[in-house]
This record gives C-alpha cells, sequence and structure tokens, in this order.
C-alpha cells in the first residue's frame, strides 16, 4: 500500500515557522535599536566641544543693583586682601567700594569695583570693570579690564575721569603744577583667581 504525502504537512510546518520568523524579526529591530543607542550615527550630533561652545564664562556674582543702590552680596572686607595681591607692590588696600558711573544719561551706566591704599606714602587706586545682567547682577570676570591711578609726591588723592561712562584717565585733587596722577590701564586681572568667596546669601 502506498502512503499519500500528508496534504496539511507543509501548511503545519509553516504555520509552525510563522511564529518564530516574526520573534526573530522582533529580537533583530530590538537589537538594531539597542545599537543605535549606545552607538550614535556619524551623521548625528555630537559632544559639544569648546571650540564649538567658546571659552567658559568666569564671571563671579559680587552685587546687585536695587532701585539705584549697590546691595553687595560680597562683603567689601572679602575684597581688600584680594586687591592687595592684584597690585603687588606693597600697596595697602584699606578701602573698596562699587562705584556707578554715568556722566552720559543716554547710555547705560558703567560699573567699576574699586580698590584703594596706600603705598609708601602715596595714594594708589584701582578700578576693575563689571559685567551688569539684565536683572543688575554685577559680575567681575578675570576678562575686566583694569584701570591703576598712581599720584605722584605731594598728590594725595586721584580721581578717576570719565567719558561715555567709560575710565579715560585720572587726576589729582588737587589742581596744581606738579601735582599729577599717572594713569595705566591693561586688559585682564586675576583679583578673584584661586579666590574662595564669602556670601550674604549662603
Amino acid at each position: 500500500m502506498t502512503r499519500k504525502p500528508f496534504a496539511g504537512g507543509r501548511h503545519l510546518v509553516l504555520t509552525c515557522l510563522r511564529p518564530l520568523l516574526a520573534l526573530t524579526l522582533i529580537l533583530l529591530i530590538a537589537a538594531s535599536c539597542t545599537r543605535r543607542e549606545a552607538f550614535p550615527e556619524e551623521s548625528e550630533e555630537g559632544p559639544l566641544d569648546e571650540e564649538a561652545t567658546g571659552p567658559v564664562y568666569d564671571g563671579q556674582l559680587l552685587a546687585q543693583v536695587v532701585f539705584d543702590s549697590v546691595d553687595y552680596i560680597v562683603p567689601k572686607q572679602e575684597l581688600m586682601q584680594p586687591f592687595i595681591k592684584e597690585f603687588g607692590n606693597g600697596t595697602v588696600v584699606d578701602r573698596v567700594l562699587i562705584h556707578k558711573v554715568q556722566d552720559n544719561k543716554e547710555i547705560a551706566p558703567s560699573f567699576y569695583l574699586v580698590g584703594m591704599g596706600i603705598r609708601n606714602g602715596s595714594f594708589r587706586s584701582m578700578a576693575l570693570e563689571l559685567d551688569v545682567t539684565s536683572d543688575n547682577s554685577l559680575y567681575l570676570s578675570s576678562k575686566g579690564t583694569k584701570h591703576l591711578c598712581e599720584a605722584s609726591a605731594g598728590c594725595d588723592f586721584c580721581y578717576f575721569t570719565f567719558q561715555d561712562n567709560k575710565i579715560t584717565g585720572c587726576q589729582c585733587s588737587t589742581r596744581a603744577a606738579g601735582y599729577n596722577c599717572t594713569h595705566k590701564t591693561q586688559q585682564g586681572n586675576n583679583l578673584l583667581k584661586g579666590v574662595r568667596l564669602k556670601s550674604t546669601r549662603e
């Protein structure tokens, strides 16, 4: 007796294989997704570097302007020793303040952190330009311009002079021959480099 092949055998095999093929396809897709997350394609955005974002801003918050008054967040006493170090020539700093400059009312005011003291009996002062944010917070960055005033013998005090709210020089409080002040300027400063400041908002 010759046996006929089972007509439904092929159908049964295909029926059994379909779930297996579907499961294999799902696993392959999942593996592909996992690999994509772990290893982004070259066309995707890579990590940001300093060249792409620019140098990191190093400004430190010192104060905030509230109704035309300066609210010191860092106590002025905290800045005396950094000023002495920044002078670097034996100047003893005994006064620190933030000074608003607006000789030209048509443009935004400027703010300077000023340290004043004495060296060998002669007056010295230093002014560092501050950055002002939209909420009137005042920051000092290492990129802030530094201005120095050095009084000659016989001049007891130097005033900074301004034009369009920026320091342009300095002059002696006594306007007489032989009484003068020397103005020096420098781009950048190291006043707060490596300095940990206390804050009134801690």
